[in-house]
């Protein structure tokens, strides 16, 4: 109401104040924060899986690579399996990371994959500068500090690879420590860890998207393959959902 001086009447408080404060917590948390997985059911049904699914690559679960990670002795045989196991990175991206591709912000801890020339019909120079570089967090903290720890004794320069083998070596040690603990039935290299690091994400109920996103694939598509390993075991899957 304006009375005729031209005053107006007062208008009760909106709280303004509160616009930009922290929402109440609910209770409810996202992404999902743990699901239970039944490791031997997966290992049992992964040579079904690998028979049956066209193009389905070889994976490993994560009991797997923990075993593999708690022989390997070696630093940085072992720092290589990890990083390719915890951000799903190439040989290739993983070979030529340096110190400076590690970085920090506040709590936050990641890795930056910058774009390399691998596999077949490899692309020119140029088409490389156009690729976008790929930023990969990692969360967890005994990692990082391995991480830490690693470039500390390494005195490396900022730009200075640290790990000076090429993806051909990486991949005959890996056979031999797969001989060490006693083989495997389908042939396990660099890249197997690529496709386990992608299927660990699907069981852990994270979007196609975003495993096609952290992967670095310009589309679901070539992502998709990996969702084999949740669907082709249709009665396990649907267990716990229910309709009446």
């Amino acid at each position: 109401m304006v009375h005729a001086y031209g005053s107006t009447h007062q208008q009760p408080s909106r709280h303004v104040d509160t616009l930009f404060a922290p929402p109440k917590h609910t209770g409810v948390t996202y992404p999902i924060q743990s699901v239970a997985i039944d490791w031997e059911r997966l290992i049992a049904t992964r040579p079904f899986v690998l028979g049956t699914v066209n193009t389905m690559p070889g994976y490993l679960l994560k009991p797997e690579v923990l075993t593999l990670l708690d022989v390997e002795k070696h630093p940085s045989y072992r720092l290589i399996l990890d990083l390719m196991w915890s951000t799903g990175g190439r040989i290739s991206e993983i070979l030529a990371v340096t110190p400076a591709s590690f970085c920090r912000e506040g709590k936050d801890f990641g890795v930056v994959f910058k774009p390399t020339k691998d596999g077949p019909g490899r692309p020119s120079n140029q088409a490389l500068l156009r690729r976008p570089r790929r930023y990969v967090p990692i969360i967890d903290e005994v990692l990082i500090d391995r991480i830490e720890s690693y470039l500390r004794a390494g005195t490396f320069r900022p730009n200075e690879r640290i790990f000076p083998v090429v993806r051909q070596t990486v991949n005959r040690h890996i056979s031999k420590l797969i001989e060490d603990v006693g083989g495997a039935p389908f042939h396990i290299s660099a890249h197997t860890f690529r496709h386990s690091f992608a299927i660990h994400l699907l069981l852990h109920g994270r979007p196609l998207s975003y495993v096609a996103q952290v992967l670095g694939h310009k589309s679901v598509d070539s992502s998709e393959i990996y969702t084999k390993v949740l669907t082709i075991d249709g009665g396990n899957f649907l267990r716990g959902v229910d309709f009446h």
